[in-house]
């Protein structure tokens, strides 16, 4: 027989179908949002890591100062050292073997000369010839008659072997002496004579490029320098957004971020290196996601940097110097960041002596793991799902809140139809399923819909913000099995479990007391005493107190209404603030990163800048999750810390005296983050060495632009194992113009802070409007569920007092002013619970993530968080007082026992 409840369903949904639309809308936008965010960011990076195969990414590359040989490539793919200090000693034994050839034969002839000249000197004055001019006559003619037999005599005497080989013996020992002094500095410097060296094999592709100017405007002015390779490259080849690869010499292909940028497309012309050409691609190189021109740069930059593609033709008649870059690819791939350092350590050892020994010079050298360009957008993807998972978490735990009060309130409302159906012979379970019904029903709709919005419009949306941020390839959908289970799989069975948990319980209680409406487990035994006050009143704060149950819920909705509210307004505040702060944070207005210590004769690099000062700096890690399996040397999970050795009388940073060996001062931001105070013992891992250092905090540096260690420079060089003279670079308050900028890795400035904290804005601000429109819309549909419940509860004593004579308006003063008085007086009680919950898990958030800045929301965003939740109540007010007008007096008849 079939179950005549089922026809109770479909006149549930339609007799409320308000509370319901709102549950399905407040679930499509949560499952959405998030679901596209997760699905948004799976995509890409599994495009991103799908491209680094299918385009093939090198593992490294080289640049020299001219074409290799085959010979030089041979010896390079081999992986094996050449052996630099015989080569040098054969070619300087060479050379002074020549050398001592001509000064033998000089002073052999010097010698056969003096030796005619003295015999024929002793001739003419046995004769007494004494007049010069007979006897240079007489000079002349021996050495034309005699100066070979005497050369001949004078080389097979015995001195002269013996003076020969003494000067050919003195030579070679020179030779000797002197490339050892030079191949001692050289391989100290580069650890050529390491006895852990391993052979690494590699394949070795021509990678070649020009760099040209970029007129994309055609006005005769250089808007970029733009890099161009070739459309026929083995390696490092690039996936096409749009259009296709160059096909005659007047095409190109350009990087599709920098396209966006400065507003060319397809079919557009530009001028590179003084000729035009045709955009028929808009692409993204797998090695250039980021438009960083040089490894160095702190932030790239899309407007005045391009890559491009153009025939292996065009390429030919360009006019710029080629620059003969090489890339490479390992034989055997390493497993582990640890193997990569080692690889590329052996492989560079291998590099500079195969080129010492071919006469080249190497002009760059990058291994792959360590390029900006194509790390730099895949760290800043994978962090973003820190902020992702933080509102997921949030909005989870007001769908459980929604869930609760929900069903407890549906429970409440259909007491009597419970206790009738009991009455007639339902069994609990019967009750339990239909009860059921509903919610699954609804939440279901919800998760599909959203899922759907998910995969499409919300995933199309993510990716977008992506790709207005980076250089990215085409991406496509792919499941995302995080995104199913944090917004969907979760939030159904917190709605299941919550539902069955309350039926259950309630429906434990008597039919008869289901048909009485009591539904209340303890009662008051004596009715609270009032003021003598007015009627109204009096009625207004009886109201007041038999619905603080009610009440209640209202507050925990409007904290979580406030929490919301402040994740909203708050990180587009934080992100702005840190924009703003960051210039400040600097040690120095300039802070140069020198390439080396040593200049190229290996002299100390200095400055004659009176405000420049040495320091010391290298980078290691601090595991961020000591109980989690992610802990380890440079495991991915750990945070990066810079660690600086600074002079004991600097002006820019002052350290006390240390009382320990180990004792580091950390800056405050390292110690906010991690809750690190002055005694705490701290361990620093290197990432891709097995090496461990352990510290005791000595203090806190006031210094909130980065998670920083400082030691005094005695202690840094004697930890790290440096020369006592070694350093990285300046801090100074004035330019340095004195140091070459070839000696320059990288000069970092208060422009160069801007741009980083410009871009964490156009990368992150994005994302934090999507969430910011998405949050106020689900914090009005939250409070319009809560004002409907208190209404809903009581409809039985509106139709009462609508029987009794009273207005529509009286009864919205008695019932509408109680709940605006609690939201009102809650609003700013509960927006500073909710804006110390969201600094608790701001911090949270902050614990995934790289770097450290902190929550912060400015005084308007306070006034406007709290405005909104008064504003969206006044909305909500208005509807309340629709309902409380089409509530029928026959409701209060209906439920009298």
């Amino acid at each position: 027989m079939k179950n005549p409840l089922i026809k109770r369903v479909p006149r549930e949904l339609l007799s409320d179908w308000h509370k319901y639309l709102v549950i399905i809308v407040f679930m499509v936008i949560m499952i959405g949002v998030i679901s596209g965010m997760y699905v948004g960011h799976d995509s890409m990076l599994s495009s991103v890591y799908a491209g680094r195969d299918e385009l093939n990414l090198e593992d490294g590359s080289f640049e020299l100062s001219k074409r290799a040989s085959q010979k030089l490539l041979d010896g390079i793919s081999s992986g094996e050292r050449a052996d630099v200090r015989t080569y040098y000693i054969e070619k300087g034994t060479k050379t002074a073997d020549k050398e001592v050839a001509k000064a033998i034969d000089e002073k052999l002839n010097e010698q056969v000369m003096n030796i005619i000249e003295e015999g024929v000197r002793a001739q003419c004055a046995a004769f007494g010839i004494a007049d010069e001019e007979i006897i240079k006559q007489q000079i002349d003619k021996a050495v034309i008659d005699s100066f070979d037999e005497v050369l001949k005599q004078v080389k097979e005497s015995e001195e002269y072997e013996k003076a020969v080989d003494e000067a050919y013996e003195e030579a070679h020992e020179e030779v000797v002496k002197k490339v050892d002094e030079e191949w001692d500095e050289v391989s100290d410097r580069y650890s050529l004579d390491d006895p852990d060296f391993e052979p690494v094999a590699v394949n070795i592709y021509e990678h070649f490029y020009r760099e040209e100017p970029e007129d994309n405007n055609n006005d005769g002015l250089e808007d970029a320098n733009v890099r161009i390779f070739k459309s026929d490259a083995e390696i490092d080849k690039a996936s096409f957004n749009q259009g296709r690869a160059p096909e005659k010499e007047g095409e190109i292909a350009i990087d599709r971020m920098h396209a966006d940028n400065v507003g060319v497309g397809i079919g557009d012309t530009i001028t590179v290196g003084g000729k035009k050409f045709e955009i028929v691609g808009l692409l993204s190189y797998v090695n250039y996601l980021t438009l960083h021109e040089s490894n160095t740069d702190l932030m790239f930059d899309a407007f005045g940097f391009d890559v491009a593609m153009v025939t292996p033709e065009a390429f030919n008649k360009l006019h710029s110097r080629i620059h003969f870059s090489y890339a490479y690819k390992y034989d055997a791939e390493p497993q582990s960041k640890v193997e990569q350092a080692d690889y590329s350590d052996n492989f560079l050892k291998a590099l500079i002596t195969q080129t010492l020994v071919n006469d080249n010079e190497i002009d760059d050298y990058l291994p792959e793991y360590l390029r900006q360009a194509s790390n730099f957008a895949i760290s800043d993807i994978e962090g973003d799902s820190a902020g992702t998972s933080i509102l997921c978490y949030i909005l989870i735990g007001v769908i459980a809140f929604i869930f609760a009060i929900i069903i407890s309130n549906t429970i409440d409302k259909e007491a009597s139809v419970i206790g009738t159906l009991r009455a007639s012979g339902y069994s609990r379970s019967e009750l339990v399923v239909h009860y059921m019904t509903m919610p699954v029903i609804v939440t279901i709709l919800g998760a599909i819909i959203g899922n759907i919005l998910g995969y499409t419009a919300f995933r199309n949306m993510a990716v977008y913000l992506y790709y207005n941020s980076y250089s990215l390839p085409v991406c496509h959908a792919v499941w995302s099995n995080t995104a199913l289970i944090k917004t969907t799989i979760i939030p159904l069975l917190l709605m299941f479990f919550i539902n069955l948990f309350v039926i259950v319980k309630k429906l434990q209680l008597s039919p008869l007391r289901f048909l009485r409406h009591d539904l209340v487990r303890t009662r008051r035994t004596k009715a609270m005493r009032l003021p003598r006050w007015k009627f109204l009143r009096r009625f207004r704060l009886r109201i007041l107190f038999q619905n603080m149950p009610n009440y209640l819920v209202l507050i925990f909705g409007v904290i979580f209404i406030e929490l919301m509210l402040c994740f909203a307004f708050g990180l587009p505040d934080s992100l702005t603030h840190y924009a703003k702060e960051a210039p400040d944070m600097m040690f120095a207005k300039y802070q140069y990163m020198l390439m080396d210590y040593l200049d190229d004769d290996g002299n100390v690099i200095e400055t004659s800048e009176d405000s420049a000062e040495r320091f010391s700096m290298t980078e290691l890690l601090y595991p961020k999750n000591r109980s989690s399996f992610r802990e380890g040397m440079g495991s991915g999970g750990d945070e990066s810390v810079t660690v600086y050795g600074i002079l004991a009388d600097s002006s820019f940073i002052k350290l006390d005296k240390s009382s320990d060996d180990n004792s580091v001062y950390i800056s405050s931001a390292f110690a906010k983050k991690f809750e690190l105070s002055k005694g705490d013992n701290i361990t620093l891992n290197a990432e891709y060495e097995n090496k461990s250092y352990n510290f005791k905090v000595e203090g806190i540096i006031d210094y909130d632009g980065g998670i920083a260690a400082f030691l005094d420079v005695d202690s840094y060089n004697r930890i790290f194992e440096k020369e006592p003279d070694e350093f990285s670079g300046y801090f100074s308050r004035n330019e340095i113009t004195d140091i070459d900028d070839q000696y320059i890795a990288t000069v970092i400035t208060e422009e160069d802070i801007l741009k980083v904290t410009n871009q964490l804005m156009h990368s992150m601000g994005n994302f934090m409007d999507v969430f910011k429109y998405a949050l106020i819309v689900l914090s009005a549909s939250l409070i319009y569920l809560l004002a409907k419940i208190i209404i809903e509860r009581n409809e039985h004593s509106i139709s009462m007092v609508k029987i009794l004579g009273f207005k529509n308006s009286e009864i919205g003063s008695l019932y509408i002013i109680p709940t605006a008085i609690v939201v009102v007086l809650f609003s700013v009680i509960s927006f500073v619970i909710g804006y110390y919950l969201m600094v608790w898990i701001f911090h949270i958030f902050m614990l995934q993530m790289d770097g450290y800045f902190a929550f912060f929301m400015k005084p308007l965003s306070m006034l406007m968080s709290v405005l909104y939740l008064l504003i969206g109540y006044a909305f909500v007010s208005a509807l309340d007082f629709r309902r409380i007008q089409r509530i029928p007096l026959d409701v209060a008849l209906k439920n009298i026992e």
